[in-house]
């Protein structure tokens, strides 16, 4: 990269963290719905489970005007996968957050994971698990190729320089995301274990804003279904992930006042 190129990219990148500390715009996504249940495993249906945990986001977002909040689905109803990233582009949302609840062979299995995309190859599980959650509408050849990201259009220099930028940017927001709320499950000595993974869901791939996708806890695991099912439990989740979000948008509007000054 020559030194034209090089300022170009400089200033491209300090454009695309410098946004206004106006009202964050969440998009809320409580996955499945209607027809598609999720996982379902004794009374506790995955599609009914993140409804309620979602719902209960949206209240305390409502609550505090640093945010606006919208969901791709309000009722028991199905939704498409297309349909839910159509409505994030179209309502311009500044994060997608997508719910789900997890399953396994094992009942051992438990926690919650946060999911963001990146250009890594996934493992083997991670990508079972996107098929799963991606309603099998997606053939292995196109989870490949979601997987690893697009290639460059060839769109010129400058506007390759511009496209690649906005998928970097997102790609960090996205992991500083994912970190900040496992900070804050993190800080509870009491909440389930945490960990930080990718793959590729359809949702987080082809939305163009950071997002992330969160598996609250795994239905199959005997205890923390029980756990979930509970509406203190619930709201627990909710406010964690609504202090995360609180946290990433002080953390964005810090970052934005130091790059103006």
């Amino acid at each position: 990269m020559n030194f034209l190129r090089f300022k170009q990219a400089v200033a491209v990148s300090a454009l695309l963290w410098a946004l206004p500390a106006s009202a964050l715009h969440i998009m809320l996504d409580p996955g499945h719905g209607g027809v598609d249940t999720g996982a379902v495993h004794g009374p506790a249906k995955e599609a009914d489970l993140v409804l309620k945990v979602a719902q209960r986001v949206k209240a305390l977002l409502e609550k505090d005007t640093q945010f606006k909040v919208t969901l791709t689905r309000h009722h028991d109803k199905n939704v498409t996968l297309p349909a839910r990233v159509k409505m994030a582009e179209e309502a311009k949302a500044d994060l997608f957050v997508s719910l789900h609840a997890n399953a396994a062979s094992d009942q051992r299995a438990k926690g919650v994971e946060f999911f963001f995309q990146n250009n890594l190859p996934p493992d083997e599980e991670s990508l079972f698990l996107a098929s799963q959650e991606n309603q099998m509408i997606l053939n292995s050849k196109e989870l490949h190729s979601i997987s690893g990201g697009d290639e460059l259009s060839k769109k010129g220099d400058v506007a390759a320089i511009v496209e690649d930028l906005h998928r970097q940017n997102r790609l960090m927001s996205s992991l500083r995301l994912t970190q900040t709320l496992t900070s804050v499950w993190g800080a509870d000595q009491n909440a389930a274990h945490a960990t930080i993974k990718q793959a590729p869901f359809y949702v987080i791939s082809k939305t163009t804003m950071p997002s992330v996708l969160i598996e609250i806890g795994f239905l199959t695991n005997p205890k923390e279904a029980k756990r979930l099912l509970t509406s203190d439990y619930q709201n627990d989740l909710a406010q964690k992930i609504y202090s995360a979000l609180l946290s990433y948008k002080e953390k964005m509007d810090n970052h934005t006042a130091k790059t103006l000054d």
